[in-house]
């Protein structure tokens, strides 16, 4: 056998086993968790890391807008199903626990928040309380803690320098969640960073783990050597039908490239005129609105009316909110409950009485107004754009938003 040749077989059986090793961790990280395992894996690709198994939990630690960031998932009766943590250089100590909950949360103060939608499902609590106020002070932290406790099976605490959010169960569209989670969690944290005297804490780092460096090199150095290989051999290329995948058609009602931007769509339809209560279309008829499940509007602040947002409805009449801008998924939610939503230009934004602090940050476009409740004017959101960000702000009455129909 020529020396090439040995080189090449070695390499190749290097490769190979690289390969069984990979996937025999990889099973070993996502078993119990295959259901998630595609989002776990955007989640990682987000923070520049690799998942592994801690015990029974699935656990990713890197980096998040330069803040160390850990999202663990976990089955287990006793723990969380999703918790994030983000490492901060935080003086003070907070928490924001549901009322209903059996935990107190920690802190002698009971304090208000200055947001009504937060003080009417959730406890805050601190030892001090003047701190707390500070950063809560600016509306887009404000938002943030509110688009953070999102339900009352949510809690939000502030201590030993870590920002953690816990939720009961492991929602579903786990990565896009976890997106919003994380963006709304960097946001407290650069409020955080400017309270006085935190340069001088110091942030802990991220505990050191093994590198899979090793096995991405034999796997890789494998397959060049194995695709090198089969290139320098004579073959007889027989012509054959491919065969072709048909993907599945999308509902209908969905753009073909919305369709393949947006996750799971089995089971789901855009709403029609039936699926619209008796009150969402009196209320739609009052202001020579016409019932609609897809939106068109400017919503990235492009100058066209290329942005759609969604309202889709599955068999056990759950409603699910999706936005897109600029070829983007801004924002995708599920509720028990949405009677209509409606775009709201950009112009008209400025007017709208909010419920809690206006919002420092201005909308680059269109806003979508998403109305929960038809019969309880406060019962409502407006999503809005700046940046690559989307921020959810609830208005006081949304009867007079001047709304715009498509």
């Amino acid at each position: 056998m020529q020396p090439l040749a040995v080189i090449l077989n070695i390499a190749i059986t290097v490769g190979i086993i690289g390969i069984i090793v990979f996937w025999v961790r990889r099973f070993a990280v996502f078993l119990g968790y295959k259901k998630i395992q595609p989002d776990v894996l955007q989640i990682a690709a987000l923070l520049k890391t690799d998942a592994y198994r801690e015990r029974r939990d699935v656990v990713i630690a890197g980096h998040y807008g330069g803040v160390p960031t850990i999202v663990r998932f976990s089955h287990q009766v006793d723990t969380p199903g999703l918790d994030i943590q983000m490492r901060l250089p935080a003086t003070f100590s907070f928490t924001l626990m549901p009322k209903n909950s059996s935990l107190r949360g920690e802190g002698r103060v009971l304090m208000r928040t200055g947001s009504a939608a937060l003080d009417r499902r959730f406890d805050a609590r601190s030892d001090t309380p003047m701190e707390f106020k500070m950063l809560a002070a600016g509306g887009a932290t404000l938002g943030s803690l509110e688009q953070l406790c999102c339900s009352t099976q949510s809690g939000l605490s502030l201590k030993d320098r870590t920002m953690e959010l816990s939720e009961l169960t492991i929602p579903p569209f786990t990565a896009n969640h976890v997106f919003d989670h994380l963006q709304s969690m960097l946001l407290v944290a650069k409020g955080v960073k400017e309270m006085p005297g935190t340069d001088q804490v110091k942030v802990e780092p991220l505990p050191r783990r093994g590198s899979s460096w090793p096995i991405r090199v034999a796997l890789a150095g494998g397959l060049v050597c194995l695709i090198g290989l089969l290139f320098t051999q004579p073959y007889n290329h027989a012509a054959g039908a491919n065969a072709s995948v048909i993907p599945p058609a999308p509902p209908s009602g969905i753009m073909p490239a919305d369709a393949v931007r947006l996750q799971r769509l089995q089971g789901w339809r855009v709403a029609k005129r039936d699926d619209f209560s008796d009150s969402a279309l009196r209320v739609l008829r009052e202001h020579n609105l016409v019932p609609a499940g897809h939106i068109m509007g400017d919503f990235d602040g492009q100058g066209s009316m290329n942005d759609s947002a969604y309202l889709l409805v599955d068999s056990t009449g759950r409603r699910r909110v999706s936005m897109l801008a600029n070829g983007v998924v801004a924002y995708d939610a599920i509720f028990p409950r949405i009677d209509f939503m409606v775009r709201v230009p950009n112009s008209k934004l400025a007017k709208i009485q909010w419920m809690t602090l206006a919002p420092k940050v201005t909308a680059d476009g269109d806003a979508l107004l998403v109305v929960q409740n038809a019969n309880d004017p406060a019962a409502s959101m407006v999503l809005l754009r700046h940046g690559s960000q989307t921020h959810t702000i609830r208005p006081k009455d949304f009867t007079k938003i001047d709304l715009v129909s498509e």
